[in-house]
């Protein structure tokens, strides 16, 4: 049987999922200074905020090595010949490229085909979610990975974020613009594009950036999943806000509300708010 990996940055619809249906997850983490900070898809931000925030060294990803994914595959490799490794996207983290080296060491052996996802969070967990069920249900290697490649080309990702020191960090804005912005309240409003976070515009109050995320998932004419991202497990009265005027647009589309993680916050800090939208098949932009 096909068998999945992915990484801890993934979040699934269900916390349990990997659990459940076998997935195997490479570890992920935040270092800062001595202290390790774990990822995976039950990870809150919430019991973390404190430690992050009084971090006085510089706060740096840890991707799986290439080593982690080589032990993977040669574990995986006892019970099966065919894995697909589906990561977070290559455009913020070297999760994909490591697993690529790592893959080519088995080559001849064993059929690896390693996917960037060219998403986060919960839209590289629908895609983990759905090579699962097709390999449940017997779907060959190959029908598997084009199903997945084609659920890459709907999804889209648009977010904002409160403290532009963590896009001055991954060199997204400059030193001065960031230390401006902060101290002028602006509000970026962010998406990700070939995998690549991107500025799309500057907003001055959060509130208009609520606005303008809401106006952007309202564009598509239907969906197949609408997950939202925010720092905690718990929802707040802005996601609720922001849920019910959604689901009066999209009143049949399923619906998911995640806590992003440490590795993700290293780019977008703390407070960020995002929605992870998979298009309907057929109603692309």
């Amino acid at each position: 049987m096909v068998r999945i990996v992915t990484d801890a940055a993934v979040r699934f619809t269900s916390p349990d999922f990997a659990t459940q249906h076998n997935v195997t997850i490479a570890p992920v983490r935040v270092g800062c200074g001595t202290v390790q900070i774990p990822d995976g898809p039950d990870v809150s931000l919430s019991s973390l905020r404190q430690t992050l925030q009084s971090c006085s060294h510089e706060i740096v990803l840890e991707d799986p090595s290439i080593e982690t994914f080589t032990e993977i595959y040669r574990r995986l490799n006892r019970e099966t010949n065919q894995i697909i490794s589906i990561h977070t996207s290559s455009g913020l983290t070297n999760t994909y490229e490591n697993a690529v080296l790592a893959s080519q060491q088995f080559r001849g052996r064993m059929d690896i085909q390693v996917i960037d996802s060219q998403c986060i969070s919960i839209g590289l967990g629908l895609l983990v979610q759905n090579a699962v069920t097709a390999a449940m249900r017997g779907e060959s290697f190959d029908a598997i990975i084009r199903q997945v490649r084609g659920m890459i080309t709907r999804m889209y990702v648009v977010m904002f974020v409160e403290d532009l020191s963590f896009l001055e960090r991954n060199h997204l804005v400059s030193k001065s613009q960031a230390i401006l912005g902060n101290m002028l309240g602006i509000v970026p409003f962010l998406n990700i594009e070939d995998g690549y976070l991107i500025p799309m515009e500057k907003v001055r109050s959060r509130m208009r950036a609520v606005e303008k995320l809401i106006e952007f998932v309202s564009e598509f004419s239907s969906l197949d999943h609408l997950g939202l991202i925010q720092p905690g497990a718990r929802g707040t009265e802005e996601t609720q806000m922001i849920f019910d005027r959604l689901r009066t647009i999209y009143p049949s589309t399923p619906f998911s509300i995640n806590s992003y993680g440490p590795a993700i916050s290293t780019f977008v800090g703390l407070d960020c708010l995002g929605a992870i939208v998979l298009e309907s098949e057929g109603d692309e932009l």
